[in-house]
Order: structure tokens, then C-alpha cells, then sequence
């Protein structure tokens, strides 16, 4: 049997997201859904909270978002019951001891985005003038049936609008109205999640490996940019994992281990890339490594 043994050169993660019950990947459950005991949701509530303190507290600035309180499934497919059960936590944090500086970046912005519309409000409003003009006469032909000529004045319609467009690109302003909230939204945020037997990994070409924390079995990252924002994305696996299918690692259930308990689990963050590091070095992996089977 396969097992993924130090770094993996893979990674574009889907993961199936467990909410109110444990389910398929694709939502179908032939069998029905069987409610969970309290029994069963103790433990893995358990579970959750010993990962939970795993984590790192709030770095000096920054909150946790929400009331940071752990949940467990109530219900199970029958499908997938005698399968190992997948639960899950995620801590949301949020960066507010440098809000006034964001605020200062994105109101300098406007300011100056307000001063330049300003120098061009005389051509912009000139210009607005000549497309109501123009407008006017095109209702005119229209109103005496008269669409060809109606129609012959949309090619200058249409240069008067390019022209309008023109002055409002000049100087760049949309692009540095957004290039200011994208420095204004660095390093705002980060999320860490952890799943207890997330039956799958998907991996693509586009990851690289990562120094193995504590007990780790694999660790890779990305980058990713979304309207000028930089973010890394990290993945560390813990337990036995192998590969169904090039790219496709699956959890290996231990069958000594009970279906509620952790028979494999992974961590995923998404950061700023300069805040990868710390938050890393700051998770405590021992802790987590003993919530699996020895």
C-alpha cells in the first residue's frame, strides 16, 4: 500500500466540507442519513478542541473573528458510516491594530482620484454637452421615421463616447484606486483550518514542498493573487495517506481505530506570504500528532 513519506510535489486542494452531516462528496446518499450520538459527537468534539488549542492565539494586532467555538456533525450518510468520519475546524483571524493606516491609504486615494476628476470635470462635462446634442437630433430622425439618418450619426455617437472614456482613464485613476485597496487589504486576514479524516487530497503542478513540521508526512504551498493581493496557501498532512490516482491522495483508515476518532488529518492556512512562517513555527504539532493512532 502506498503512503505518502515526505514531501509531496503536488497540490490544488478540493476538500469536501462537513456541515450539518456527513455526506458524499456529491450530495447523494442512497443509504439515508443515521443521527449521531451523543456518545459519538463527544468524541469528536474532544477531538476538535484538543486541535483547536493546537493553533496559534491572535498575533499582537490582530483578533479572532467569530466566537472560535468548535461544531460536530449530527448526522452521518449510511453510505460512507463505516468509513472514518470527516469533522473539521477553522479559525478566523483579522489584523485591526494598523486600521487607521489602511483607512489613511484608501482615503488618500479617493482624494486624489477627486482632484483629478475635478481638473477634467470642464472636458467631461463639455463633451456631455455635444452627446446631448447629438442625441437630440437622432430623436428628432427618429421621431420623423427617418432611421437612416438616425442611424448614420452613431459612428460620431460612438467616437464622442470614446472620447468621454478617454478623459476618464487619464492618469490612471481606477487602477489606483484598486491598487490602494490592494495595499490597504495586505496581510488583513488569515484563516487555519483543520480536518479530521478529509477523505481526499487533490494536488496539482503548481505546489512546492515545504520543510516537514513535527510528524508531518507531507507539506507543500502555493501562491495565488486575486485584485493585487498576494496569498499563500499551505497544506500539511498528518497519518497515512495513498495515492488512488496520479495527483489524488486518500486517507489510509486504520481499522483498530474507532470511525469517529482521527485516523489522518491536515492542516491548511491561508496568509499573507510574509506571515507563512511565523504562523507556522507558532503551531503546536506535537499535540496534534498524538490525537492519531500510534
Amino acid at each position: 500500500m502506498n503512503s505518502i513519506k515526505k514531501p509531496v510535489a503536488l497540490l490544488c486542494i478540493v476538500a469536501a466540507i462537513a456541515a450539518e452531516s456527513i455526506a458524499h462528496a456529491d450530495g447523494v446518499c442512497a443509504a439515508g442519513f443515521h443521527n449521531l450520538t451523543a456518545a459519538d459527537r463527544a468524541v469528536m468534539l474532544e477531538t476538535l478542541e484538543v486541535a483547536k488549542s493546537t493553533l496559534p492565539p491572535a498575533p499582537k494586532g490582530w483578533v479572532i473573528v467569530g466566537d472560535d467555538k468548535v461544531d460536530a456533525p449530527t448526522s452521518i450518510c449510511g453510505d460512507v458510516i463505516h468509513n472514518p468520519w470527516h469533522y473539521e475546524h477553522t479559525r478566523y483571524y483579522q489584523q485591526v491594530g494598523n486600521q487607521e493606516a489602511r483607512d489613511k491609504i484608501i482615503a488618500d486615494a479617493a482624494a486624489a482620484n477627486a482632484a483629478a476628476m475635478k481638473l477634467k470635470q470642464p472636458r467631461l462635462d463639455a463633451v456631455t454637452a455635444r452627446i446631448q446634442e447629438l442625441s437630440k437630433k437622432q430623436i428628432a430622425f427618429i421621431e420623423k421615421n427617418d432611421i437612416e439618418h438616425a442611424t448614420a450619426l452613431n459612428e460620431d455617437m460612438a467616437k464622442l463616447q470614446e472620447e468621454y472614456q478617454k478623459i476618464l482613464d487619464e492618469g490612471g485613476g481606477q487602477q489606483q484606486l484598486e491598487a490602494a485597496a490592494a495595499r490597504a487589504s495586505k496581510d488583513l486576514q488569515m484563516n487555519i483550518s483543520i480536518t479530521v479524516n478529509d477523505g481526499g487530497q487533490m494536488f496539482g503542478p503548481e505546489v512546492s514542498n515545504l520543510a516537514l513540521p513535527p510528524g508531518a508526512d507531507a507539506a507543500v504551498r502555493w501562491e495565488s493573487t486575486s485584485r493585487g493581493i498576494d496569498s499563500s496557501s499551505v497544506v500539511i498532512l498528518f497519518g497515512e495517506w495513498r495515492s488512488a490516482a496520479p495527483g489524488d491522495w486518500r486517507i489510509v483508515p486504520n481499522p483498530a481505530v474507532f470511525t469517529n476518532k482521527a485516523h489522518a488529518i491536515a492542516i491548511h492556512i491561508t496568509a499573507d506570504p510574509g506571515r507563512v512562517a511565523s504562523t507556522l513555527a507558532a503551531i503546536d504539532y506535537a499535540k496534534l500528532v498524538a490525537l492519531l493512532p500510534r
